[in-house]
């Protein structure tokens, strides 16, 4: 296994479907009830660049999308495209910019921990949202390895053997390995995109090295593929919403979610604002 350069392009891609994953909302349940008004979901992320990026799409009701919803539509119907999104930090305010589908972005920040900042949406068919949050510090992987794994049922794998010099302080990770591509059903990849996830708590290894190894899908890794692989050190409220969604993910209906039980830091609205900074390896599978 070699490891890749800096692949910006991949990289920026592989975030852009991470966060479509987790911003997506679920349909609201109808039950003989008049329907919700829309909220607007907010998930945001940094690049490894320190580009801000920002997914803004909205609620919508459980007889509006299934299994057979094309994804196009349902993004092109999802998508919040008329915001203004604003970027208070500690010394200015900047005004992100519209990039399409929902997307917001081209702002280039210096964070440093323990900084805090408020994004603010303003949409004119959606209303008013506000989130704060504060910036957690980046923790790298001590070590890093992939290869591919056959599990014996005619699967592919690859496997992640890793270990993090885990701070003593409290804790809480995100681990996310994805297949890279260039293919061109962009939407139909940021509904079911082929990230595998997995959330850590260190209330066990507090201070020590944690080391484990994981199988990550999809289930047919071959030479050749690109595999990107994040480490992000996450706020504890964020780590249990992405455990959340983990938990409870099942069918389509399922992945495009955001259901009222969801833990969020958004007023006045849904989703997650979160300043972190992944540590991001790219390789080339052998």
């Amino acid at each position: 296994m070699r490891r890749m350069g800096t692949l910006r392009g991949y990289v920026i891609a592989a975030l852009a479907v991470v966060l479509w994953w987790s911003c997506l909302p679920d349909p609201l349940e109808v039950r003989n009830i008049p329907a919700l008004k829309p909220e607007i979901v907010v998930n945001t992320q940094i690049i490894p660049d320190e580009s801000l990026v920002v997914f803004l799409t909205k609620t919508f009701g459980a007889l509006e999308a299934s299994d057979d919803s094309d994804p196009f539509e349902l993004v092109d119907a999802i998508a919040v495209n008329d915001a203004t999104v604003i970027l208070d930090g500690p010394t200015s305010s900047d005004t992100l910019l519209f990039l399409g589908a929902g997307i917001y972005g081209g702002l280039t920040l210096s964070l440093n921990a323990g900084e805090t900042y408020t994004l603010r949406v303003i949409s004119p068919s959606m209303g008013t949202v506000r989130a704060t949050t504060t910036v957690t510090p980046r923790v790298e992987f001590e070590s890093l390895s992939l290869k591919r794994y056959f599990n014996g049922y005619d699967d592919t794998l690859m496997q992640v053997s890793y270990s993090i010099n885990d701070p003593e302080d409290r804790n809480f990770y995100m681990i996310n390995v994805q297949r890279l591509t260039l293919r061109d059903d962009l939407a139909e990849r940021l509904l079911n995109p082929y990230v595998y996830t997995r959330v850590i708590d260190d209330a066990e290894y507090n201070g020590m090295v944690i080391t484990d190894t994981l199988h990550a899908t999809p289930r047919d890794y071959a030479p050749g593929d690109t595999v990107a692989v994040f480490l992000s050190n996450i706020q504890e409220s964020y780590y249990n919403f992405i455990k959340l969604r983990l938990d409870n993910r099942v069918g389509f209906v399922e992945f495009v979610s955001e259901p009222v039980n969801y833990p969020t830091n958004v007023e006045g609205g849904r989703g997650f604002f979160n300043l972190h900074l992944p540590d991001v390896r790219v390789f080339v599978v052998e």
